[in-house]
Parts: C-alpha cells; sequence; structure tokens
C-alpha cells in the first residue's frame, strides 16, 4: 500500500512539475508590445505597456503596473501589481485586478470585474459589465459610464 501511495504522490507531482512547464512556456515575459503588434499571454516581469491598437490573445500578468493603449484588446484576465490604466476604447475580455487605482479610457469596456485597491476613475462612457470593487471606496464615473454591481 505504501508503494502505491508513494507511485501516486510521485505521479501527481511530475504532471504538476509539467502543467506549470508549459504553463510558463507559453506566457512572454514582456514589457512592452509596440502599436498594432499582437502577441499571446503576457508575464511581465516589471511594467507592461501596450501601445495603440495592439491585440493580446491570453492573459497579462505583470509585477507593476499595466497600461494598454486605445483601441487594444485582451482576451483573457489583467492582473496589475500597480495601478492599471487603459486608454481609449480598449476592451478586455476578463477580468481585471490592480494593487494601485483603476483607470479606463473613454469608451472602454471590460468584460469582467474589476478590483482595484485604489481609486477607480471610469471614463466617459465607459463600461465594466461585471461587479466592481474599490479598496478606498472611492468610484469616479465619467458621463455614461456604467457598472454593472458596485461590491463594498
Amino acid at each position: 500500500m505504501k508503494n502505491i501511495l508513494a507511485r501516486i504522490s510521485m505521479t501527481l507531482l511530475l504532471v504538476s512539475f509539467t502543467v506549470s512547464t508549459v504553463n510558463a512556456a507559453e506566457c512572454a515575459d514582456t514589457t512592452s508590445l509596440v502599436a498594432g503588434g499582437s502577441s499571446g499571454a503576457i508575464c511581465s516581469s516589471a511594467a507592461f505597456t501596450s501601445g495603440a491598437n495592439t491585440t493580446i490573445n491570453g492573459n497579462v500578468s505583470a509585477k507593476a503596473a499595466v497600461t494598454l493603449g486605445a483601441t487594444s484588446h485582451v482576451s483573457g484576465p489583467v492582473t496589475a501589481g500597480a495601478g492599471f490604466t487603459s486608454g481609449d476604447s480598449a476592451v478586455v475580455d476578463g477580468s481585471v485586478t490592480a494593487k494601485a487605482a483603476y483607470t479606463s479610457g473613454a469608451n472602454s469596456v471590460v468584460k469582467g470585474n474589476v478590483t482595484a485597491a485604489g481609486n477607480i476613475v471610469l471614463g466617459a462612457n465607459s463600461r465594466i459589465i461585471g461587479s466592481v470593487h474599490s479598496g478606498t471606496g472611492v468610484i469616479t464615473y465619467g458621463a455614461g459610464a456604467t457598472v454593472g454591481k458596485v461590491l463594498k
């Protein structure tokens, strides 16, 4: 019985190591993406900034701030180790988590939840389809901006 449990434990350890290795290989350590560029998932060891009209097919995770240029599109969740800022008409198909402030440009859309440790500032006509939580309790709405639900 001990041998069987030991083999099962070793197999689980190897499977878990293989999965984490594959995920790390699929995520590029990138600090910037040029205007009009496209990329797969981003795992920045610092801040991450994308130029205008960029496309990211996967999640974005940065140890510091995340800034998305105007009309950028992210197909996945975004995690910022500091603040999050999006330019006008940026779209995130996933949730956004920021360890500081969250600021969106006009006409931006987040199709998920937004959680920020700092203030949340929504540009004119921007939309958050999911729930919103500001660690400071401060949410500023630009003209026509909407959110699904505000969490305390």
